[in-house]
């Protein structure tokens, strides 16, 4: 419901929100696509006012999606990568969090497809995420090419859970986080 008063997502309103893209080998998008992410976030959980200020959670995910769809980019072949967020009332506490969802999906080869399984495996049965992002950021110091800090960086830094889906020659990455709603009732 819009808020004619604020221009924005009313505070009480409990409809989901979701942006979808798709987009090729284009570098600049994956700025615009940030800051959008980072304001539709802010507008969509906090209300317009507060939006404008941006919020501490809006940064971790507009860097969530830049991780995401950078990664698409970089290993997808031209123009078959596409981006979503969605943005819903968690259906176990709707009155209390949101559930957010980002989605990449691009064609990828049974390498690069391997290899993000194997990464999110690791990353799910590690003990302490953040131990294991620290020690991948000191094996990639050593590395003459890509970092491969991308997923472990959603998990830790955004706090996501992540989950990848093969179909055929597409791969689609899944980020999921249960947010709470701002406790001043913005949102």
């Amino acid at each position: 419901m819009l808020d004619h008063e604020s221009g924005g997502l009313a505070r009480h309103d409990h409809t989901p929100a979701y942006f979808s893209t798709a987009f090729g080998h284009r570098p600049r998008m994956l700025e615009l696509v940030r800051g959008f992410v980072s304001d539709f976030c802010d507008r969509v959980m906090l209300g317009t006012a507060r939006a404008r200020q941006g919020s501490f959670r809006g940064s971790q995910l507009s860097m969530a999606a830049h991780e995401l769809m950078e990664n698409a980019l970089v290993y997808g072949p031209e123009g078959s990568s596409s981006f979503s967020i969605a943005i819903d009332p968690d259906p176990e506490d709707p009155a209390n969090r949101y559930l957010v969802c980002i989605r990449t999906r691009n064609r990828a080869d049974p390498c690069q497809q391997a290899t993000v399984r194997q990464r999110l495996h690791a990353l799910s049965e590690s003990e302490d995420p953040t131990a294991y992002y620290l020690g991948l950021m000191a094996a990639s110091a050593r590395r003459p090419e890509g970092s491969g800090l991308g997923l472990a960086r959603v998990r830790v830094e955004a706090q996501m859970d992540l989950s990848c889906v093969v179909d055929g020659d597409e791969l689609e990455v899944v980020a999921r986080a249960r947010i709470p709603r701002d406790p001043g009732g913005r949102g």
